[in-house]
């Protein structure tokens, strides 16, 4: 079945988690919304061409700023949120563009493809569905922080999210119910409409408390996998161009000759990069034979990488790389050209990068001042693997 939206809800206040709105929590390197973006665009293989960000009030420019690069795989659109999840989710389908639509909290980080798969084929069958779980904890009431009775937990299932509907049926289904709906079955249910449903995915937990989030930190810490990548690049310094390195321009007659800017530090990192993340260099994922590199900010392309890494459910770790250069002394470059560095790397997430220059001591192409050299090595780690069946991340 072609022609879903998937509809993220990540308005909310988080008022029974405290502080900061939960959905902007970091964990295993990417905030929290962004693991369920990251399975929104993995879905785009079984029929998923637009996903909608509901984003609080105000922060709509932040979201699509953030989102930027998931604007490669698939169509997103961001829209405010409302007072309610009710008033949020309509929000959203008011823009959806989609005949169907997955419906999904933000802080359920573990939904998997598998899980939304399986919804959208049983939503195929009987027009709906949503993933549920047996309550297997026993239940008391309590009044007044009191414990008053028990309650048969027998017949009662948990529900989770992504919920999927028809777009108009749940849209008009929710305008029409009164007051606040916990979820959207909720309101399906009161309508007079039966949902389909599926077992759903213990993983598939709601971050609601602090314990929770540290709980997801655990299990992503302890799935967690890291890769080394080499990089590697050496260009000729020639007249006439500008010299630049890790994206900053370095005051200098001569510059490096290359299709793009010669910005080997970059080209050498993203190398490194890629080659842990077992993908194509630099040179095949940006040709020199198309013309549109030609010229290029070599810091973009670095940038286009760490954005497909994060697709790919990575993230960088470190860096350590070793520009080999007779000329210029580039001693005083060091900070201005870390912190370039560092601001695509790790993009406001933890990381390190390790920076080193080292003269041609008179010998070679590079110790007459004719070329530079640059090695570099890079750590990344792969977020979620063990968590679901593939990593949300998308991260972003």
């Amino acid at each position: 079945m072609t022609g879903w939206s998937f509809l993220i809800v990540a308005a909310g206040r988080g008022k029974r988690f405290g502080g900061p709105p939960k959905q902007f929590e970091e964990l295993g390197g990417l905030p929290l919304w962004a693991w369920s973006a990251g399975t929104a665009v993995k879905m785009k293989v079984a029929g998923v061409d637009q996903v909608i960000l509901v984003a609080p009030p105000g922060m709509e420019s932040f979201f699509e700023k953030e989102a930027s690069t998931l604007q490669k795989e698939m169509e997103v659109k961001v829209v405010a949120g409302g007072e309610s999840r009710k008033d949020s989710v309509l929000l959203g389908l008011r823009a959806a563009r989609g005949k169907m639509a997955m419906i999904h909290d933000a802080a359920r980080p573990f939904a998997s493809t598998e899980l939304c798969r399986r919804l959208i084929g049983k939503a195929g069958e009987v027009g709906s569905a949503i993933p549920v779980l047996p309550v297997t904890d026993a239940l008391k009431v309590a009044r007044d922080g009191v414990i008053t009775a028990s309650l048969p937990r027998e017949d009662l299932l948990a529900t989770q999210t992504p919920q999927a509907y028809p777009v108009e049926d749940i849209k008009n289904v929710l305008e029409e119910a009164p007051g606040k709906n916990h979820d959207e079955a909720e309101a399906w249910l009161a309508s007079g409409r039966v949902p389909g449903w599926i077992r759903g995915d213990p993983l598939n937990f709601k971050i609601t408390f602090p314990e929770d989030l540290e709980m997801a930190r655990r299990m992503v810490r302890g799935a967690e996998d890291v890769k080394t990548g080499l990089g590697f690049d050496v260009h000729p310094l020639v007249p006439g161009v500008p010299l630049v390195l890790g994206g900053i321009r370095i005051p200098f007659t001569l510059g490096l000759s290359g299709h793009s800017d010669g910005d080997l530090l970059c080209h050498a990192v993203a190398d490194a990069i890629l080659g842990a993340a077992g993908l194509p260099d630099i040179g095949t994922l940006f040709p020199s034979s198309q013309e549109r590199f030609r010229g290029i900010r070599s810091l973009d392309l670095l940038e286009e990488v760490a954005g497909l890494l994060h697709r790919r459910g990575y993230r960088v770790l470190s860096v350590d790389a070793v520009v080999n250069a007779q000329v210029p002394r580039l001693a005083s470059m060091h900070g201005p050209i870390l912190d370039s560095l560092s601001r695509v790397l790790f993009r406001g997430g933890e990381g390190s990068v390790s920076l080193k220059f080292k003269s041609g001591e008179g010998t070679g192409d590079v110790g007459k001042g004719e070329a530079m050299r640059c090695w570099a090595i890079a750590g990344i780690q792969r977020v979620g693997t063990g968590v679901g069946d593939e990593p949300g991340g998308g991260r972003i």
